[in-house]
């Protein structure tokens, strides 16, 4: 009786859901990664001093990134942290400008993009526990 051939792991598709929880980690890595960058240059010109509330903020961030291992988005847990990181993220860059434009800043462009990756992941989170739609 011959051997049945092993099917390699390699042969089997990566199915949909899987595919897109993994883009959904990848985007929750990156903001987090340019939200703190942002918060750590920030934090070295004593930027932050004067807005005591984005300050913490910033810090509450900082809470949330290092609970996140290796700064790596592995699992669903580590994406909820992302989505809190991203919140307290959010909530700085409100302190520090309400209309978020950030005109007359230094690094203008790095606190913009810092303010649309968070944007993007708490998108995927409200759609990810958004309730489904019934057809009629």
């Amino acid at each position: 009786m011959a051997a049945k051939p092993k099917k390699s792991k390699a042969d089997k598709p990566v199915n949909a859901t899987k595919a897109a929880e993994l883009k959904r980690f990848a985007l929750a890595e990156a903001a987090c990664q340019a939200v703190m960058q942002v918060f750590a240059v920030m934090e070295k010109s004593d930027a932050l001093a004067e807005h005591e509330t984005a300050r913490q903020y910033a810090q509450k961030a900082s809470v949330f990134y290092r609970k996140i291992r290796n700064g790596k988005i592995l699992s669903p847990a580590d994406f909820n942290l992302a989505v809190e990181l991203c919140t307290a993220g959010r909530r700085a860059l409100q302190a520090l400008d309400a209309k978020l434009e950030f005109a007359g800043w230094p690094q203008a462009e790095a606190l913009l993009d810092a303010e649309r990756q968070s944007r993007a992941v708490l998108r995927e989170y409200r759609a990810l526990i958004a309730p489904p739609t019934r057809s009629a």
